[in-house]
């Protein structure tokens, strides 16, 4: 059992740590001061860590309890981490427990993004309520412009103008995502296909830009959509949260059907809309009370299911409604 969130001590990796330094066939460590480790028992807590042995620049907490336990430059230069398992297991609460309050501001959220979508060609508020768009209604990832130029990999910020194709019932979009996976969405709608068309128009070869005031034009950045993000909808909506709202949201349609069903096909529901493995989808993007809803006989998820009274907010999608009530009664009891 993880040791419990109020144990462990915040040490982040710009204070003193253990080092590591490879040694015949393995590595030494080193402490803060210098001091090769021998102790047997913090060697087997260094082990435990399990950092690559191909990461460079390691750094190793000097704190069993410290909230991050390691981090290190992986074979392409990113800085990879690895924290504790009750500070992960802490984050993924917060994130689940905020899911209720953010679908709550969705019709809010989406009245900005169609205001924006109206801006004039070339703003910055057309290319960031595209993008938001675009979060929103094919759930795709925010993107990074590392991993576009190094993984060859795509997500709502970084996409190009080829991966888009229009015709008369919207556009479709087809690009690699994490993993080089295949990604193609379809998204029917005219005012979100016209402001794609007004931004594609721009000079560059990306789907999403805007225009300054000197000619220059610019992707829209992540931490731009973040801060957009957290302005509307509170403290800790990020573009990920999209993504365990849509995961949670198809897994919770499917447990409205009749019949028996399992967490497989909860998973299997969260995955075909994520574009994820079913494992990844239910590890990372179901609310935990959704997939208890596998362990309940047929006859008695549908009835607590159909016996909540949705959440009635204009904006909201057919049985969002009832998802936010689902969830701000702790699983419809």
């Amino acid at each position: 059992m993880a040791r419990r969130v109020p144990e462990l001590v915040y040490y982040p990796d710009d204070r003193p740590g253990i080092a590591r330094r490879r040694r015949g066939k393995g590595f030494s460590y080193y402490s803060p001061t210098g001091v090769l480790i021998r102790d047997p028992q913090e060697r087997a807590r260094i082990a435990s860590i399990a950092v690559p042995p191909a990461y460079e620049s390691v750094w190793i907490t000097p704190k069993p309890l410290g909230h991050l336990q390691a981090t290190g430059r992986d074979a392409r230069g990113r800085k990879q981490y690895r924290y504790h398992e009750a500070w992960q297991a802490m984050r993924a609460q917060r994130k689940y427990d905020g899911l209720a309050s953010f679908g709550r501001n969705l019709p809010r959220l989406r009245a900005r993004i169609t205001a924006g979508l109206q801006a004039d060609g070339g703003s910055r508020e057309l290319a960031l309520a595209a993008v938001l768009a675009l979060l929103d209604r094919a759930a795709i990832r925010i993107g990074s412009a590392a991993y576009a130029r190094e993984n060859r990999s795509f997500g709502a910020t970084t996409l190009l103008g080829k991966h888009a194709r229009f015709d008369g019932n919207g556009v479709e979009l087809d690009f690699p995502g994490k993993g080089g996976q295949p990604v193609v969405c379809r998204l029917h709608g005219s005012r979100l296909q016209a402001a794609l068309h007004k931004v594609q128009d721009l000079p560059g070869a990306g789907l999403i830009s805007w225009q300054a005031e000197d000619g220059a034009c610019h992707a829209v950045r992540s931490e731009e959509v973040n801060a957009a993000l957290e302005e509307i909808c509170g403290d800790g909506v990020t573009a990920k949260t999209f993504r365990t709202w849509n995961g949670t949201y198809a897994a919770f349609l499917a447990a409205m059907a009749a019949g028996e069903i399992g967490i497989a096909e909860l998973a299997e529901a969260a995955s075909e809309r994520l574009g994820n493995t079913p494992t990844v989808a239910r590890n990372s993007y179901i609310h935990p009370a959704v997939i208890a809803l596998a362990d309940m006989s047929a006859g008695d998820r549908v009835t607590r299911l159909d016996r909540l009274r949705p959440v009635e907010l204009s904006g909201l999608r057919a049985h969002e409604g009832r998802l936010i009530a689902f969830l701000e009664r702790g699983g419809g009891r």
